[in-house]
């Protein structure tokens, strides 16, 4: 069967050109959708959402590119949809199920507290030498979650040198902390 049996096959509703598609095309549209949602009942998923999307639309095809084209679009389109359906869908997991999946262990070793210890102290004695200014767009941004325009309401400056200022204050409190410098 041809490319353009099987789309007007679809397009007019045959059964048989439902069949012979997915039995042809079924192979090529998993691995697409494989390399984008890396999940095999998600592929399955897509595979679903691509035979009924191209069912419905077979006759939008206009066939000025090629079919193969339009099908792997529309595999894309409908593996993008599902990842954006299910980001918006939280999974909430109990603390302890959370842990157990991930083989975390319950009890802290003695160095790791130490070590957060620190930080908290190196990062609170970094924060009290601050300069009053920058000290106030930190509280402000990251307790009162004050915006960028109300930061630079509140302190005279421009919104472009408030973003500076925090950028440049947590980038310095990442130094001393030990996390390194990475924005």
């Amino acid at each position: 069967m041809t490319e353009q049996a099987i789309m007007s096959g679809l397009a007019s509703g045959d059964p048989n050109a439902v069949r012979y598609f997915y039995m042809q095309f079924r192979p090529r549209i998993l691995a697409v959708a494989m390399r984008l949602v890396h999940n095999e009942w998600d592929a399955e998923d897509v595979l679903q959402d691509v035979v009924w999307t191209v069912v419905r639309k077979a006759d939008t095809f206009r066939g000025e590119a090629l079919f193969s084209s339009w099908l792997f679009r529309v595999t894309q389109n409908c593996a993008k949809m599902l990842l954006r359906k299910r980001k918006r869908v939280p999974v909430l997991l109990a603390d302890d199920a959370l842990e157990a999946a991930m083989g975390v262990d319950e009890s802290p070793r003695i160095e790791d507290v130490l070590d957060q210890r620190d930080a908290v102290a190196r990062m609170t004695d970094a924060v009290r030498q601050l300069d009053p200014l920058n000290r106030t767009i930190l509280l402000q941004a990251g307790m009162d979650g004050a915006s960028t325009d109300e930061m630079a309401t509140a302190t005279g400056l421009s919104a472009l040198a408030v973003k500076a200022r925090l950028h440049r204050t947590r980038q310095g409190l990442r130094a001393c902390a030990g996390w390194g410098v990475a924005a």
